[in-house]
């Protein structure tokens, strides 16, 4: 049931034990890239740690711990008892856990253990039933976007501005 042996190097930390399935990313929506010969380009933030400042890969996230400090990836996994305070910048974004802080995404999803106190910033967004959401929502048209804002916005920690649309999940 436990495996007591304890890992020779990061990298076997990171390797999937041979007789388990792989990392829990996402549905079948969001995990496409899981069938690519770069599955193992993510990065994990254990339950046991909590990590304080900006963290940036050109790969995925899987935050099952707390982080207090912005996030730029490919794809941002919240687990259901995972903590992420700041901003953050990905192409796709699972929320199980909690949020606080400016999300800018093409593709934002909220589960239902999912809770969310964010300006959101979205080409796509879906929550499921149970999901607690409270902020706003903002649909971009990012297709539209000029070739010098091509690069990536800087993500503030400064209080948003009122949104237009918001969104408050009854309790």
């Amino acid at each position: 049931m436990f495996n007591t042996k304890k890992p020779d190097s990061v990298t076997d930390i990171l390797k999937p034990a041979p007789s388990s399935s792989p990392p829990p990313v996402a549905n079948k929506p969001y995990a496409s890239y899981a069938n690519t010969p770069s599955d193992n380009n993510y990065s994990i933030i254990n339950e046991w740690l909590t990590m304080r400042g900006d963290l940036e890969s050109s790969g995925d996230i899987l935050v099952k711990g707390k982080v207090h400090g912005n996030i730029r990836c490919r794809m941002l996994i919240i687990d259901a008892e995972a903590q992420v305070e700041g901003g953050i910048e990905s192409d796709e974004v699972v929320i199980r856990g909690q949020t606080r802080g400016v999300i800018r995404s093409k593709r934002v999803r909220v589960e239902k253990t999912g809770s969310v106190d964010s300006e959101i910033h979205h080409e796509t967004f879906s929550s499921e039933e149970g999901a607690k959401v409270r902020g706003s929502l903002q649909q971009l048209d990012m297709s539209s976007e000029k070739a010098e804002d091509k690069q990536p916005a800087k993500i503030s920690r400064e209080k948003p501005a009122p949104a237009v649309t918001s969104v408050q999940a009854a309790e």
